[in-house]
Parts: structure tokens; sequence; C-alpha cells
């Protein structure tokens, strides 16, 4: 008998970062991925292990795909293809309060537990997060579906101020017209996450510097 052993590469990037509006990090990068940087007028190739600032814009190619890490609590986002997104943040004392403005493409939200507010606002649609695992789908002229995957996510829809919870095994469509309709989630319509076919853990140290001088490191280890 032959024994295969799997080979496991471990990625580490080194970042040094003053605290300040720096929110989150790119983990994953695939295909065509872009940032327009807080401030500029064009977008640029979006890197593996770079910092996001409050305000950064990504958007992803039909095949591309970004999974990005928020500094405070490790809470994870992934954008497939075809999707524009705008990252904001504002920094309390240990913590992000997050707002995600999702104009069009399709996202994965996988939300540890909030001290502050984690949402995400679409054209047609606000959700709102405490902790919780869910997948968005939007589009600014059909609308929104919400796929929860576990946990729960308040949903409002913008036109009428219609509010529902979407738990664990649930779905919602949201529409512009300012429909609600809620239903078990058929799983054929989950997406597929592009990154569970990524073997090996990677790391990340930030070295991150206070606003008296003060240093820490902080490692992030991903799948």
């Amino acid at each position: 008998m032959i024994k295969v052993s799997k080979l496991i590469i471990l990625s580490v990037f080194f970042v040094s970062i003053a605290l300040g509006s720096k929110i989150a990090v790119a983990t994953k990068v695939k295909g065509l991925v872009e940032i327009m940087p807080i401030g500029k007028t064009e977008f640029f190739d979006l890197k593996a292990g770079t910092i996001l600032s409050d305000g950064d814009k990504i958007r992803t190619g039909k095949s591309g795909f970004a999974a990005i890490i928020f500094i405070d609590d490790k809470s994870t986002l992934k954008l497939k293809g075809n999707t524009e997104a705008v990252i904001s943040g504002q920094r309390t004392a240990a913590s992000i309060s997050k707002k995600i403005n999702l104009d069009t493409g399709t996202v994965r939200a996988t939300i540890n537990k909030q001290n502050t507010d984690f949402v995400i606002q679409t054209p047609t649609s606000v959700a709102s997060v405490k902790g919780t695992d869910f997948w968005l789908v939007t589009d600014p002229v059909t609308g929104d579906q919400i796929i929860c995957v576990e946990g729960t996510v308040g949903l409002v829809n913008a036109e009428t101020g219609e509010e529902v919870d979407v738990t664990e095994g649930m779905s919602c469509i949201s529409i512009p017209d300012g429909t609600l309709e809620l239903s078990e989630t058929d799983p054929s319509s989950i997406p597929e996450d592009p990154s569970a076919d990524q073997e090996g853990p990677s790391q990340i140290k930030i070295y991150l510097e206070g606003p008296n001088g003060e240093q820490k490191v902080m490692i992030i280890e991903y799948q």
C-alpha cells in the first residue's frame, strides 16, 4: 500500500498598521478582484494581505472571489463574482461597528457575536445581525434573497419598512415594491462557497499600534 501525504501550505502575511480607520484584511483573492480605496477615483488590483480602510470599495469580476476578515472579531465576508460593495466600519474602544453597502452581487457573511452593529444594506433591504451565518444575493432590479444558514437575520424592506426575522433553515425574498416572502430554504438555492475547496490553513500576523504608541500582535488563522 502506498501512503500519500497531503502537503499543507502555510501562507503567512506580516502587516504593520496603526488602528485608525483600518477595519479588515483581505485574506483570499481569486480571479479579477479590484479595490477603490477611500478618497480615490479608480480601481486597483486587490491582493491577499491588503488592509482595508473604512469606505474602501471592492468589486469582483465574473469569476472573481474575495474573502475579508474584520480585525476586531474575525467575522468574515466572502464576495462572489460580479459583486460590488463598500466596506465601512466605525471603531469604538474594543470593537468595530460594521456596515456593508452592497450594490449588487452575492456575499456570505459569517458573523461572530457582535457588541455593536453589523448591517448589510442593499438598494432594496437592510439586513441586521448579531451573530449568524447567511447568504445575501442582491440585484437592484429584482431585489434580494436572504438564505440563513445559522442564527437569525433581521430583514427590513426599504420601501415599506416591513420587517421579518429570517432564522436557520429559512429564506426570504425582498423585492423593490415592498413585498417580503418567507419560506423554507431550498438546498439547491444555496450558492456554492468558492473557498470550500481551497486546502490548507493560512495565517496573518497584524502588528497594531494604538493611539498612544502601544503595540500588540494579532494573529488571524483561517481556512
